[in-house]
């Protein structure tokens, strides 16, 4: 009868353990904002193609974040203000909406980025 194997490492246990202490870290802080939300990388674009979603008096815009590939095409703005802030970036955290209804009616963006 062939001999059971034993541990080569004795601390094996808490390696495993350590590992997951590790994973677990990185996944909670470094996961924090995927879709970078956050981030100056947000810029507001024109989409004339979803004009007859919008109500009288806004025309339908699309924030896009086009390092992450990342796109929110449910809002409006009235065109003088999508003037104003088209080509400009932004962070997406930053709009604030004033309803909640579909098309999401931008009221304003609090700030703008460098």
């Amino acid at each position: 009868m062939p001999k059971p194997r034993r541990n080569r490492n004795p601390n094996i246990g808490e390696n495993v353990r350590c590992l997951l202490k590790s994973l677990l870290f990185i996944l909670a802080f470094g996961a924090c904002d995927p879709e970078g939300r956050k981030k100056c990388e947000w810029t507001l674009e024109p989409e004339p193609d979803l004009m007859d979603r919008v109500d009288p008096g806004f025309i339908p815009v699309c924030a896009r974040n086009r390092s992450r590939n990342k796109q929110d095409c449910r809002l409006q703005w009235t065109l003088v203000e999508a003037k104003n802030f088209s080509g400009k970036t932004f962070r997406y955290t930053d709009i604030q909406f004033t309803e909640k209804t579909m098309p999401k009616t931008i009221k304003t963006i609090k700030t703008r980025c460098p």
